[in-house]
């Protein structure tokens, strides 16, 4: 979904193979609206990503981390309702300003393989998810308040925040 004056992107399934070129697609009609004459604001009006979501796939993850960044415009990500794992880091990763409702919920846990084939390809695939999970460590040491080794040690278990608790850790700039 999608309201151009508003300028707001609704990230509310699961998180899967089409949520990055979704959203991408998304993104540029609203700067492409911000060019009518139709548009009010300023050309580099943050677009606001409300996020209801479960999480989902570790590689649209990073697609959609990856493209937020490299937008001229921020991203202000917006919690409502719940951001668990893939969105829960997607929240956290905002470029704008990242906010959460009072009552919604973020988990945050240790990246999660269906894993089958030959003990080779195991292997590889385990050293990979190790590898993507010290990358996912990493970036919430950046844009968090804590290091990776706490993020790593606390993300053992479902590691489930308040509101209050994401924005003492840092995850959150504010509650709405």
């Amino acid at each position: 979904q999608l309201e151009f004056e508003d300028s707001v992107i609704y990230l509310n399934d699961d998180i899967d193979n089409h949520t990055l070129f979704d959203l991408m697609i998304r993104v540029r009609q609203i700067l492409k609206y911000r060019k009518s004459k139709e548009y009010k604001g300023q050309l580099n009006d943050p677009i606001n990503l409300m996020i209801n979501s479960a999480g989902g796939d570790i590689h649209e993850m990073m697609g959609l981390i990856d493209y937020i960044g490299s937008l001229n415009v921020k991203i202000n990500t917006i919690c409502r309702g719940k951001a668990f794992s893939a969105a829960a880091v997607i929240l956290t990763s905002g470029s704008g300003t990242r906010m959460i409702s009072r009552n919604s919920t973020l988990m945050f846990h240790q990246a999660s393989s269906m894993i089958s084939g030959k003990l080779a390809d195991v292997t590889a695939t385990v050293d990979f998810v190790k590898q993507v999970e010290s990358d996912i460590y990493g970036l919430l040491a950046a844009k968090s308040k804590k290091d990776a080794a706490w993020w790593k040690d606390n993300m053992r278990t479902d590691l489930y925040l308040t509101a209050d608790k994401a924005l003492e850790l840092g995850i959150v700039d504010q509650i709405i």
